[in-house]
């Protein structure tokens, strides 16, 4: 068994552990309990690592945190450059917004090495976009949607214009570019 995502964290006063483990291949658990008696309150079975991240997603809304503290030192830096980032990949789309092209999902990564996967998702939320990881080569990133209706070159300039600024404040920034 192998754990692929875990969290550990207060709710309901009582203090809980949720992760998402490979069972065996093809056979994923994503699992919460209470961590003093190993109680289960709820789990999903699923057939794919994606799953089995989209499951843990599932149950960290189901079963949040008692309370998500306010952001402070580099994740409130982060949620306030991701603003900044995202204002400037809207310049770079309303100053070309030709959408032809193949769709996709294309959007800005960083990687954020011992980082807290919790602070940065709320970081990404508080900033006004979606965070979801992204395993590259033995490390993780964080990819960052850019804000758009577009679909096709226009997300595309739009994420490549967050990449750059992400990278010109000083983050290890990548372009995450996958085909609809």
């Amino acid at each position: 068994m192998a754990s692929i995502k875990h969290q550990e964290y207060t709710h309901n006063g009582h203090r809980v552990i949720l992760d998402a483990a490979e069972i065996r291949p093809g056979k994923y658990e994503t699992m919460i309990y209470h961590s003093s008696s190993g109680a289960e309150i709820d789990h999903i079975t699923t057939g794919s690592r994606r799953e089995a991240v989209d499951a843990f997603s599932q149950l960290f809304k189901a079963y949040p945190p008692d309370d998500s503290a306010p952001l402070t030192g580099r994740y409130a830096q982060l949620r306030d450059d991701l603003r900044k980032a995202l204002e400037s990949g809207a310049a770079a789309e309303r100053e070309n917004p030709e959408d032809g092209g193949t769709c996709n999902f294309d959007s800005a990564a960083l990687y954020l090495p011992r980082w807290n996967a919790c602070k940065v998702e709320q970081a990404a939320k508080e900033a006004g976009t979606a965070c979801s990881t992204w395993h590259l080569f033995g490390t993780k990133h964080f990819v960052f949607c850019p804000r758009t209706a577009a679909q096709a070159n226009a997300r595309s300039r739009n994420a490549e214009a967050m990449t750059q600024a992400l990278k010109a404040m000083g983050y290890d920034a990548i372009d995450y570019c996958q085909m609809d």
